[in-house]
């Protein structure tokens, strides 16, 4: 009997441990370690935020896992041992023949300090009540919503938040009395996908009325002034700010031989596979050439994780990642696009996105629907 331990309950980890079980005799076991006890799509705080849906009803718990005959331990990681495929945890330690780390990456929030009077971490679900409040509250001044540094998980998220706020107060007839501005450290919304990528997105803001800033590196958010400096010399006053933090490595993965120098995981782009025997890792605590750390991405490359450890216990066939994949946009009046393309293209990636439309609205709705119910028989709200 072979013992495989997959860190981390998100689209990586819950994708790896679908697969393995799907392709693995009942006899081995599969054990799931994760802190949270809980899973959702990204996407869906954002409908939180605006009144869509609540949260809650896009939230499924990780104990479902237990009647698909994966283990389920809800637990904080304090150590990872890769030469023994070993960690310690708050519910005790755990060893394996095979692990696979999918933990994700932490939240930088540095410049946000105690994040106060109307400055919010974007990311953090814990905190969207009081954001909900505070968008609801009001009713004149500008919102800024900022990339607070790079890299960041999912690089549609500020610009669908822009979209989704604007058509907010525009339905609660506050547009003409509050402003809607994007700062971003990056030369352009979306530099990574092209110009053609980056004109639609920038036209689909400017239609809205969206101010975008490029270029701003945030310096400071001073929380009791409600201003946020730049290095530029820009600042900007602020009624609310929801702030997109930089993403940067766990705690837990830096402080282990797992860490290249920068602190994220090197794996085989294809495979997951680390330079430790038996141990993969996928997803956004990786860093991954081209690659955005978004769940789709997670997913795929769990899978192909999944699908080599598989062939070495059982044999049969191992299907690689090749670098295909997607991220949805949200834009306003319920419609969507789909960035698409080939990341692993050399010289560069070819990436591609149509005008947005209602049909992939519902194929965005469709993407979270799908994996709640496949992964944690989760269904849908009456």
């Amino acid at each position: 009997m072979a013992k495989v331990m997959v860190l981390g309950g998100g689209f990586g980890g819950l994708a790896a441990a679908h697969e393995l079980r799907s392709r693995l005799d009942s006899e081995h076991e599969i054990l799931l370690v994760a802190a949270d006890d809980r899973f959702f799509v990204g996407y869906a705080k954002l409908w939180d935020l605006v009144g869509t849906r609540p949260l809650a009803q896009g939230t499924a718990r990780l104990g479902a896992l237990d009647a698909k005959g994966i283990r389920f331990v809800n637990a904080r990681i304090t150590a990872i041992d890769p030469t023994r495929r070993a960690i310690e945890t708050s519910a005790g330690p755990f060893d394996a023949d095979y692990m696979i780390v999918a933990l994700g990456a932490g939240r930088g929030r540095g410049k946000l300090g105690a994040a106060d009077h109307g400055a919010f971490d974007l990311y953090d679900p814990d905190r969207l009540p009081a954001m909900r409040s505070e968008l609801e509250h009001l009713d004149a001044g500008r919102v800024v919503i900022a990339v607070l540094g790079t890299p960041y998980v999912c690089p549609p998220a500020p610009y669908e938040a822009a979209f989704l706020v604007e058509e907010y107060l525009r339905r609660r007839g506050l547009r003409d009395r509050v402003e809607v501005v994007v700062a971003t450290p990056m030369p352009s919304p979306l530099p990574m996908a092209g110009p053609d990528v980056d004109q639609l997105v920038a036209s689909g803001l400017a239609g809205q009325g969206i101010d975008l800033r490029t270029g701003l590196q945030t310096a400071k958010i001073d929380t009791d002034a409600k201003s946020a400096s730049f290095a530029d010399g820009t600042t900007l006053d602020y009624a609310l700010l929801l702030g997109i933090p930089s993403a940067v490595p766990p705690t837990v993965i830096a402080d282990s031989p797992l860490a290249g120098e920068d602190g994220w995981v090197w794996p085989d782009p294809g495979t997951g596979r680390t330079v430790f025997d038996g141990v993969y890792a996928v997803g956004d605590c990786t860093a991954v050439e081209s690659l955005p750390r978004a769940g789709v991405f997670a997913e795929a490359l769990g899978r192909a994780a999944a699908t080599s450890i598989a062939a070495e216990i059982d044999g049969g066939t191992t299907t690689p990642y090749d670098g295909a994949g997607y991220c949805f946009l949200e834009f306003n009046g319920r419609r969507a696009a789909a960035l698409e393309g080939e990341f692993f293209n050399k010289p560069k990636p070819i990436l591609r996105m149509a005008e947005p439309d209602t049909d992939t609205y519902a194929r965005k709705e469709a993407f979270e629907a799908e994996r709640l119910h496949t992964w944690l028989a989760w269904t849908h709200p009456a």
